[in-house]
């Protein structure tokens, strides 16, 4: 009787113990002291930032009454430029998408280690050269084959985008492909499902939060890229993106023009904020529907 007491006693001990290492979020205080440097890189490399654009693009320049730079926001080009930035980055990441799912599953599920290693090679390799190079070589390459007015052009644009940000999209399909485990794929064989089924039903719903990242991670680079207009087209001043528009403003030395790129960086992070809620937002709701989950 008195070793169980004492051992009953023991595990309250323990428990009790247990609750006072913990912290916030049920951390323990180990683990709430490993996150010290990145709140402090975030606090200085992203908080305060975001402070100063919101600073420069609501603060009244040399005593005027109203925020001149905001105008910028009802011209009908930046709207223009803006469809135009979000057009090509959801059609280039969908192409990425229908492109490096299927090499991702390939790779990441391929017995063979040296074809899991060339694979991730030809992924990784170009990631080693800068992106200027790399759009300077495939404009080269296609202005030789096709005349360079005719390169000028959206479908061209999507080609580079998907060309440049391909990696990205792949390496989070394959980091989960690659663990994903054999049992689940047969299991679906044993349900009788075929190949495509499986495809869709199983492998799709297992990888659907890489799909997700990957989709976005795309969609944000490609929507706000700079390389993209100004080195890979021949004439880059016709098919501007959003980030060729906020670097024209990028003037440290003029106020006007610093207050008109933070104006154009928080419309651009409220659009982009937007459609990000809605990529990760929406499946959520719709796997808590389907659950017959609580939302909190």
């Amino acid at each position: 009787m008195s070793n169980a007491l004492n051992t009953s006693k023991r595990l309250n001990n323990n428990k009790q113990s247990k609750k006072k290492t913990r912290s916030l979020g049920g951390m323990t205080k180990l683990q709430a002291s490993l996150l010290v440097p990145y709140l402090i890189f975030s606090i200085l490399f992203i908080i305060l930032p975001l402070i100063l654009i919101f600073v420069y693009a609501f603060k009244p320049l040399n005593g005027e009454q109203r925020l001149e730079n905001w105008e910028i926001a009802a011209k009908p080009s930046t709207w223009i430029i803006i469809g135009r930035s979000l057009g090509t980055g959801l059609i280039a990441a969908l192409v990425a998408l229908l492109i490096g799912f299927p090499y991702a599953y390939i790779v990441g599920r391929s017995k063979s280690v040296i074809f899991r290693t060339l694979g991730l090679t030809l992924v990784l390799s170009p990631l080693a050269i800068f992106t200027i190079s790399k759009a300077l070589a495939v404009r080269g390459l296609f202005s030789a084959i096709f005349d360079e007015n005719q390169l000028n052009n959206n479908f061209f644009m999507v080609f580079g985008m998907v060309y440049l940000f391909l990696p990205f999209m792949i390496m989070p399909l394959y980091q989960v492909l690659k663990d994903m485990p054999n049992n689940i794929l047969e299991a679906s064989e044993d349900l009788g499902y075929s190949k495509i089924q499986t495809v869709f039903k199983v492998i799709i719903p297992y990888s659907s939060k890489a799909i997700l990242s990957g989709f976005g991670i795309v969609l944000m680079m490609a929507a706000t890229s700079i390389i993209v207009s100004d080195k890979l087209l021949p004439n880059g001043s016709q098919k501007q993106l959003i980030g060729n528009l906020i670097n024209q403003f990028a003037n440290t030395a003029n106020p006007f023009d610093l207050a008109n790129a933070s104006t154009l960086v928080i419309i651009t992070l409220a659009v982009l904020l937007t459609i990000y809620g809605f990529i990760y937002g929406i499946p959520y709701l719709v796997t808590k529907r389907r659950q017959g989950g609580v939302y909190e």
